[in-house]
């Protein structure tokens, strides 16, 4: 083996690097009958999310064809007019918003004259752009490896077959691109076991809060989850105005003096056809999600696909396993809607939804009590008695319940009157007394 034989990890990834002079011209495809109004939204998607890796937007072209060519996806004559463009525009890169086989990479590179990449790739430069912990480095590093591993050939040029390791061996060793795709799959194996150990971590942290009540805040990139978040929690923490700026979940208490305690957390946002890979290896960070109590689903109402947005999160929580999971539409940025009759044909689509801006305190106001209710509404009343002795019962009642009365001149035994979760009174099972109904009065 060539111990000189370098490791396919590039300072930024594996992709090729899209920041810097140029620009781009942005590549779309519609298939007879595809929705050609939906292919100008992909495409004003893919430039916004070009122009969060501080990439110019040059031109844009779309090829209509009955179906893809297995060669370059589209005719070369059209392949050749986006050369064409690209030189008079001065863009060293296409980017196409379909996705883009290996070998469909290496032609249009040879057709055009330019780095091309497809709609994941950009996707992953972002994230790893972004990545700011170990963990989300270590997700989007794995990501990224998978994605290259079968267009390593298009990386690398030193495809000549190595001599054998030994001084009397025979014949010919591995081809570069094996070492590298060799190395990459170790590199692959190590980091998933360093994000294996990341999920353990995460794991106790959850078991830590296992008696709170959990609020995950999920929707499409850039729908103002991370500020509402911020300003339901009164976080000190200024939210960034790009795609995919939270790649960690992080998590706040809602209002400090509520009991029980409800804690939110936020995540990192979705988008159409987002790459497989990704949502694997951010499963460590979802699983904040899949733990929740409620989810606040966050929708940019104020875009014009807003439904097909709130379809794209909702597909996402279903192949996680979250689908089920009780939810709240919170429709944000109503200070810029141009429709004033939405608000209301909202709140009659969506029963229980609130429409509100994240940068009016009024409104944050209203969706923080909101939520307080939703769980004062599913509470229930109980009278517990515990024995003194038993710290852990008492801990968890005096963290998580809402303590209407309590008598401790029992000699064996306190007794509580309270209002729970359900899920709080199936801990303290072994101590409930009597169960009456869910609701009523009193305030969180």
């Amino acid at each position: 083996m060539n111990h000189n034989a370098r490791e396919p990890q590039p300072p930024n990834g594996p992709l090729p690097p899209l920041v810097g002079g140029g620009g781009a011209i942005v590549v779309g495809v519609q298939l007879h009958g595809e929705d050609g109004a939906l292919l100008v939204e992909d495409l004003n998607e893919l430039s916004s999310l070009l122009g969060t890796l501080g990439v110019k937007v040059l031109g844009r072209v779309v090829q209509r064809r009955q179906k893809f060519t297995p060669k370059c996806l589209i005719g070369e004559g059209k392949a050749l007019e986006i050369r064409e463009l690209a030189a008079g525009a001065g863009a060293r890169t296409v980017v196409f918003d379909r996705q883009l086989a290996p070998p469909q990479v290496r032609n249009l590179e040879q057709l055009t004259g330019c780095e091309v990449l497809d709609r994941t790739g950009v996707i992953l430069a972002i994230f790893a752009k972004h990545a700011r912990s170990s963990q989300a480095r270590t997700q989007v590093e794995i990501a990224q490896l998978e994605y290259m591993m079968p267009r390593i050939g298009g990386q690398w040029t030193h495809l000549d077959r190595q001599k054998g390791g030994g001084v009397n061996s025979r014949g010919m060793g591995e081809k570069q691109i094996e070492v590298d795709r060799r190395r990459a799959r170790e590199r692959i194996s190590r980091l998933g076991k360093q994000l294996e150990q990341f999920r353990k971590d995460r794991l106790n942290q959850r078991k830590a809060r296992r008696n709170e009540l959990k609020v995950a805040v999920v929707g499409y990139t850039n729908s103002g989850k991370t500020t509402i978040m911020v300003a339901l929690t009164r976080a000190d923490f200024k939210p960034q105005d790009v795609l995919f700026a939270t790649l960690d979940a992080s998590v706040r208490t809602l209002d400090p003096n509520s009991r029980p305690k409800i804690l939110l957390s936020d995540t990192v946002g979705f988008i159409r056809n987002l790459p497989h890979g990704l949502v694997e290896s951010f499963m460590s960070t979802l699983d904040e999600v899949l733990e929740a109590d409620l989810l606040l689903h966050v929708v940019d109402a104020s875009v014009e696909n807003f439904r097909a947005q709130m379809q794209t999160t909702e597909g996402v929580l279903r192949e996680i396993g979250a689908g089920d999971i009780p939810s709240i539409y919170v429709f944000n940025k109503a200070d810029k809607l141009a429709d004033p009759v939405l608000p209301k044909i909202l709140r009659a689509a969506y029963k229980g939804s609130m429409i509100v801006s994240a940068q009016s305190d009024e409104d944050m106001t209203r969706l923080r009590k909101h939520v307080l209710a939703y769980f004062e509404e599913n509470l229930v009343k109980a009278t517990l008695e515990v024995p003194p002795a038993d710290q852990a019962a008492l801990s968890l009642i005096y963290q998580s319940c809402l303590i209407m009365s309590s008598d401790f001149n029992h000699q064996e035994k306190s007794v509580f009157e309270v209002r729970a979760h359900p899920g709080v009174l199936a801990k303290l099972h072994h101590y409930v007394v009597s169960v009456a109904e869910r609701g009523g009065e009193g305030v969180l």
